[in-house]
């Protein structure tokens, strides 16, 4: 019925832009094939939609109806007409394989199914010299912080980038090996979980055991080489810590690793983390240890398609994604750019934040070199301690004091597990 509905309002109000402007293919008109391809030729020929009396006379036994329905309303009940008969088709190929014993073809169809389902495209726009909608939105959120922003865990940062947007952030944080891109990282998942907020994390290359001692050393400031190597001078220290978690944070910090899904993620596999997890912000560590759902060969074809892909459901499912991704090797000190980040610069450009991190000796500099919503080109300094999970900023002109990690308890060694 909804594609007969379709096409009298497109012959009753000669709107050719109903069938071009939502790329209404004669798929959804499988009912009407005959008739749909009559209305697109003569489009195409006389750049109109016929008059109902040449259409009829063309087709005398269609049925002519009066319809009064919205435009949204009758593209968004084509496009579920569409999908069904969609789904149906691609269950029917999953079910025929299943009974072949084609058991790997049947899961690619099944797989493939949602990807191809359609969603509503009709045009709308906004006159904003008429529409000051914009204002009441500002005013909210001057009196509301939390429920546009989500804090990074750095007053700084925040102070400049206003936080992570909560439904439109995909933030790549930069850098080369072992600068601790996969500390500052964790840092913000955990200034997150204090918010009260559901995280998740997808670690590429650590434990879950490992990201949990990390996390217990910058909430509670334990020694993480006490940790990691079993020191039994932080044993009692560690217990209490412990012991105070149940009370002492409101939120979640739910990891997912390659070990629990039997080999690397890829973004389909986010999304369902997402998804079952119930998750209000994703963290990835790291970009280049994701999959390409799409099996692309060539690197940087490969990390374009992730990129893409993480977009895709930033959009989708609406909470701020902060990835890491390693930057190149000829970047320099005074070169710090987009260009820099690597294997594609799609990243850079489907980015909304990129941090760049930078560290020498127990200085860490922190490059905002892209932000969508606020001046790029600041430089934060921290000094930081991995070994105690401490990031302390230090202004501009202050001379940082070097910290020293008690002797009895071991730190890390130059380059081990820094990321």
């Amino acid at each position: 019925m909804i594609q007969l509905q379709c096409l009298n309002y497109i012959l009753q109000t000669k709107s050719s832009s109903f069938l071009t402007v939502n790329n209404l293919s004669s798929e959804y008109f499988s009912d009407y094939p005959k008739e749909y391809a009559y209305i697109q030729q003569h489009i195409a020929t006389y750049g109109n939609v016929p008059d109902l009396e040449t259409f009829l006379s063309n087709f005398p036994h269609f049925e002519v109806i009066q319809v009064s329905e919205s435009e949204s309303y009758l593209l968004k009940t084509l496009q579920e007409d569409r999908n069904t008969r969609y789904l149906a088709s691609s269950f029917n190929k999953v079910r025929d394989l299943i009974m072949s014993d084609r058991t790997e073809e049947a899961i690619q169809v099944y797989k493939n199914a949602y990807e191809g389902l359609e969603t509503s495209s009709s045009i709308t726009s906004v006159d904003i010299t008429k529409d000051v909608s914009r204002y009441d939105a500002y005013i909210e959120r001057t009196r509301s912080f939390e429920k546009f922003y989500i804090s990074t865990g750095l007053p700084e940062l925040d102070n400049i980038i206003g936080g992570w947007d909560r439904q439109e952030e995909l933030a790549t944080i930069v850098a080369r090996t072992n600068m601790g891109k996969s500390w500052m990282l964790l840092n913000f998942a955990k200034a997150a979980v204090e918010q009260g907020l559901n995280v998740g994390l997808y670690s590429g290359e650590m434990s879950e055991r490992k990201v949990g001692y990390r996390f217990d050393t910058l909430l509670g400031h334990i020694s993480n080489g006490g940790l990691i190597h079993g020191n039994e001078n932080v044993q009692n220290e560690y217990k209490r810590y412990i012991d105070s978690l149940p009370t002492r944070l409101k939120g979640s910090l739910k990891v997912l690793t390659p070990n629990m899904i039997n080999g690397p993620a890829g973004v389909s596999a986010l999304r369902a983390f997402i998804e079952k997890e119930h998750l209000d912000i994703l963290f990835v560590d790291q970009h280049s240890l994701l999959e390409d759902d799409r099996k692309a060969k060539n690197p940087v074809e490969k990390a374009a398609n992730i990129s893409r892909d993480l977009k895709n459901l930033q959009v989708m499912k609406k909470i701020p994604i902060i990835s890491a991704s390693q930057q190149n090797r000829n970047s320099t000190e005074n070169g710090i750019g987009t260009e820099h980040i690597a294997q594609s610069d799609r990243i850079s450009q489907d980015s909304t934040i990129i941090l760049a991190l930078e560290k020498k000796d127990n200085i860490m500099k922190v490059h905002l070199i892209k932000s969508r919503d606020s001046e790029n080109g600041a430089v934060l300094k921290y000094l930081v301690d991995f070994n105690r999970g401490m990031f302390t900023y230090v202004p501009d002109g202050d001379e940082p004091v070097t910290t020293t990690t008690p002797t009895h308890i071991p730190a890390p060694t130059e380059g081990e597990e820094v990321f």
